[in-house]
């Protein structure tokens, strides 16, 4: 997704929620001043991805996959680690999980990429101290390794990182896209970018 396709659905999602990109902007700044030389290029995730098959794992995950390339989704981390005890590829996150589990994957080799925006400043002052390295990403304007790769939630994001990045394929695994309130429209949301990529 071009930076343009992005800003033209952050709009419209913005003005859905009430978000405010200010507060989006001052998160991926302290992202951004916490991690300091912890940041890393997104070659990484190229090296990860591309030219290879990769599966997305949402929260509704069942069972083990068989991939070359696992890609985690937010809190679908706890029941994939249950079910299959391999630990991803690559994890895609806002941090909702427990410090531990972010800590426990980046030296266990997977790359992280942490998402800043205004909700969750608190995450980013616990989180980033506690980790070596990982990929930072926003989704207001990116700038000196902080990175804009679109999507909303967790699960859209990887998904779009994957299909950024040269995926030969990508499966989605274990998304589900029905849910009350606020936690509905942001999964409508997720599903109409995946679609507007022709992802889904």
């Amino acid at each position: 997704m071009r930076l343009e396709e992005w800003f033209e659905i952050y709009g419209k999602i913005i003005s859905d929620f009430g978000f405010s990109p200010d507060k989006d902007d001052e998160s991926a700044r302290l992202m951004h001043r916490l991690g300091g030389e912890k940041l890393l290029d997104c070659d990484v995730l190229e090296k990860a991805i591309s030219g290879k098959e990769v599966t997305v794992v949402g929260g509704a995950v069942k069972g083990r996959i068989e991939s070359e390339v696992i890609i985690t989704a937010g809190k679908a981390i706890v029941r994939w680690m249950k079910l299959s005890g391999r630990t991803p590829d690559v994890h895609v996150t806002d941090m909702e999980e427990p410090d531990e589990i972010l800590i426990s994957l980046e030296k266990n080799g997977a790359v992280l990429v942490l998402h800043a925006h205004g909700d969750n400043m608190d995450r980013v002052r616990s989180v980033v101290p506690k980790v070596r390295k990982f990929v930072g990403t926003t989704q207001n304007v990116p700038f000196d390794r902080i990175y804009n790769f679109g999507g909303f939630t967790d699960g859209d994001r990887a998904a779009l990182i994957a299909k950024r990045f040269s995926a030969k394929k990508i499966i989605l695994h274990g998304f589900e896209f029905n849910a009350e309130g606020i936690k509905g429209r942001k999964l409508w949301w997720a599903k109409k970018i995946l679609e507007i990529e022709r992802i889904l």
